[in-house]
């Protein structure tokens, strides 16, 4: 049984590794990429430097009705869209923008006012292309909602280019030339982030969520062969660590020893980065705590702000959010500075929010035992590797319930920490992009000691792809020989060696 096991084990590390070597030298490399060029990304930082602030103006209608047109409307942001202010409102994946003086519906931008957003931006020497629904730096389904957009190029020496939704009228996204060429080999590769199959969610998750849990098995099945060729080797005299001739067959099995708990890691927790909730909490409230939370609809809450103390001074965006049935406005200035105020303009301090959110805490986690806010070092595990903004809190529940990280600025949740989230989040970030305490905050040295066997890897990887094209080499010259044999026979001449009778 065990030989018939081992045998099975070679075929398939044999076989379905001639098709994956190639794909563990492509993750090797890209991997190494990634750790000095990112995937591009516009910080909502950045976001509100570059929108237009709002023209203050009394005569804004009151926001309610216009939440009330979008089935469940989460969020509320007030921005200046083309030259005039409206109402952004989202929720269950829809996106409307409405007209902040009229209460009506606004179409797509125009072409026109493309252009006029990326000169206002950029200069006279601007450019804008589009509408069209998907390019590949707004693939992720995040930009779902704001699609269409429009690419406004600055054609500057940097190659410069921002992504603006012909919905929000918000620019969300921002690459520049040398972002482009290097996340083609980098993260593009890496996460198979082709806008074909990208573009369907889906598709796209299924297909890299096998394509990482057959690549795994593999990694698996080497390591259990490779401890298996080692330990038959040092039987041997004298003892050696593997018992192969051939160099290349030499240096995988060598390679594989060496960097073969590494390897099987990484693929491991790369494909855990895939879960989506498979096997791992997501680290999101359900429907029934993010209502609780909010305390009602954010329709109900917006009844309670006055329209005519919304803009003023120089603001670039008003959002707001309903925390235990109270709507709390978050101005974002030009300056880059953020306040809290209330319905009726008044500030809301740090001890009135705090009171908010641990209300909204105990409606929605009324087993924990939420009595305190702690303040999130910015340089924190968490707070670096899942892009927290610098106003976190941490919110500690005790035993009966998970610890709730939140904006202190907003009072939005950024993540339920349960102890299935905590454990994946320590599996994947130390496995698999070495974001623990130590590293995190020393982004050289992080980048050092994963280079090293990353390129391990990928050597390891590139002789199993020789050994793959020498295999099918050789399988294809047998088979060519087999047919060869075969017509000869069937024309009268000599029958192979094996076949001919004994005498």
């Amino acid at each position: 049984m065990a030989a018939r096991l081992l045998e099975a084990l070679v075929w398939f590390h044999r076989w379905i590794g001639v098709a994956t070597c190639l794909i563990f030298a492509a993750w090797f490399a890209s991997g190494a990429v990634m750790l000095f060029q990112p995937f591009p990304s516009l910080p909502h930082a950045a976001q509100i430097e570059l929108q237009a602030p709002i023209v203050p103006d009394a005569d804004l209608v009151a926001p309610a009705p216009v939440a009330v047109a979008v089935p469940g409307a989460e969020t509320l942001r007030l921005v200046q869209r083309a030259g005039r202010p409206a109402y952004v409102v989202e929720g269950d994946g829809v996106l409307r923008a409405m007209d902040a003086r009229t209460g009506t519906p606004l179409p797509p931008l125009s072409s026109a006012q493309a252009l006029a957003e990326a000169r206002r931006i950029f200069g006279p020497g601007a450019s804008a292309a589009g509408p069209f629904a998907y390019d590949q730096w707004v693939v992720h389904n995040r930009f779902d909602p704001a699609r269409p957009f429009y690419r406004l190029d600055a054609n500057d020496a940097q190659g410069t280019q921002l992504y603006l939704s012909a919905r929000s009228g918000e620019v969300l996204q921002r690459t520049r030339r040398s972002e482009r060429a290097w996340n083609w080999p980098g993260a593009v590769l890496h996460w198979v982030y082709v806008t074909p199959l990208r573009k369907d969610w889906r598709a796209w998750d299924a297909s890299v969520w096998w394509l990482s849990l057959v690549c795994m098995l593999v990694a698996i099945a080497g390591m259990v062969l490779g401890i298996v060729r080692m330990l038959t080797a040092r039987r041997l005299h004298p003892p050696r660590l593997t018992f192969f001739r051939g160099p290349w067959l030499r240096w995988h099995h060598l390679l594989g020893l060496g960097a073969g708990v590494f390897v099987l890691g990484w693929i491991v927790s790369g494909w855990l980065s895939m879960d989506h909730g498979r096997l791992f909490s997501r680290g999101m409230p359900t429907p029934a705590q993010a209502q609780a939370y909010a305390g009602c609809p954010l329709a109900q809450a917006l009844r309670q702000v006055d329209a005519t103390r919304l803009a003023g001074g120089a603001i670039s965006e008003i959002s707001v959010t309903a925390l235990a049935c109270r709507p709390v406005l978050t101005r974002f200035a030009t300056d880059g500075s953020v306040e809290r105020v209330d319905g009726a303009g008044r500030r809301i301090d740090d001890a009135a929010m705090r009171a908010l959110v641990l209300r909204g805490i105990a409606a929605s986690w009324p087993q924990a035992s939420a009595t305190s806010i702690l303040p999130v070092d910015p340089d924190a595990t968490y707070a670096l590797a899942e892009g927290w903004p610098r106003s976190a809190w941490r919110i500690p529940s005790g035993a009966a319930g998970p610890d709730l990280y939140v904006d202190g600025n907003s009072g939005r949740l950024l993540t339920v920490m349960d102890s299935s989230r905590a454990a994946y989040a320590w599996v994947y970030y130390a496995l698999h992009t070495g974001n623990v305490p130590g590293l995190v905050t020393r982004p050289a040295l992080r980048r050092l000691l994963l280079l090293l066997p990353l390129a391990a890897g990928f050597l390891f990887s590139i002789t199993g792809v020789v050994l793959g094209w020498r295999r099918l080499r050789v399988s294809a010259s047998r088979s060519s020989d087999g047919r060869a044999r075969g017509r000869a026979r069937g024309a009268g001449g000599p029958a192979p060696h094996s076949q001919r009778p004994r005498r």
